[in-house]
């Protein structure tokens, strides 16, 4: 038997009036994945006239024990901040991945400087990729997806606490990425504590209110983050940024 060949599909969607492109192997799904997108779309509020191009790629995002996170490894979607084109490239918690890159599209986003705090304690030869914004998206978009599918915040702050150890006990002296490891998943469970706060206060709106959140808040999960991964022993690893349902 042949392999299926991959179709082009277009929905409108109704509640949201935006449409979904959708490049699958399976056509017969295709009404499912867009019900999912519209009332996704409707429950966050977006404006009329988005697009969304959804690959439904059987690619999900696993790491072995001496791997380090990548590209290949970390990413799922893209989109311009304020544009209301998203794109999403796996199947893969691919609902996840939609409530981020709509925080982006949405300029739901915080400012961040492009270089890492000193409080953070990643040394002179850290070399990180300059999108620390994204700990706040993606912590923003894990709490969306967890009430959207009814899981509890517990669960999901256990979960993330688990790949941070796990990511640190992979650095050792050095911190190369390639693209927002730190941010993604250390910096993000470590204000994942503050949320409640968070979510009035953000990081501030001056040099010394930021100080306060992003080291004084920040810096103690950080540093037991820190001292858990000293004792945890890699091992392989998914990527995917929620935990199973």
């Amino acid at each position: 038997m042949k392999d299926p060949k991959t179709a082009a599909v277009a929905v409108d969607l109704p509640q949201s009036r935006g449409v979904l492109l959708c490049f699958t192997q399976d056509s017969s799904a295709v009404p499912d994945h867009a019900q999912t997108v519209d009332a996704l779309f409707n429950w966050l509020g977006t404006p009329p006239g988005f697009t969304i191009t959804l690959f439904m790629r059987d690619d999900p995002r696993s790491i072995a024990a001496d791997e380090w996170p990548s590209r290949r490894t970390v990413n799922g979607g893209w989109t311009t901040p304020g544009d209301k084109m998203i794109f999403v490239y796996r199947a893969e918690e691919y609902e996840r991945v939609l409530i981020h890159e709509t925080i982006h599209a949405l300029n739901w986003d915080w400012e961040m400087d492009a270089k890492p705090l000193e409080c953070w304690g990643l040394g002179e030869n850290a070399r990180l990729a300059p999108h620390l914004m994204e700990a706040w998206t993606e912590l923003y978009a894990e709490w969306l997806w967890c009430g959207w599918f009814n899981v509890p915040w517990s669960a999901q702050r256990a979960y993330m606490d688990a790949q941070a150890r796990q990511v640190l006990a992979r650095s050792a002296d050095n911190w190369e990425e390639n693209t927002n490891v730190f941010a993604y998943y250390v910096l993000k469970a470590a204000l994942a504590p503050h949320l409640p706060f968070l979510w009035t206060f953000r990081n501030g709106t001056t040099a010394q209110e930021r100080l306060h959140v992003l080291c004084g808040l920040v810096g103690p999960h950080l540093e037991s983050l820190r001292a858990a991964a000293a004792r945890t022993t890699p091992t392989a690893i998914s990527m995917r940024m929620t935990t199973d349902r």
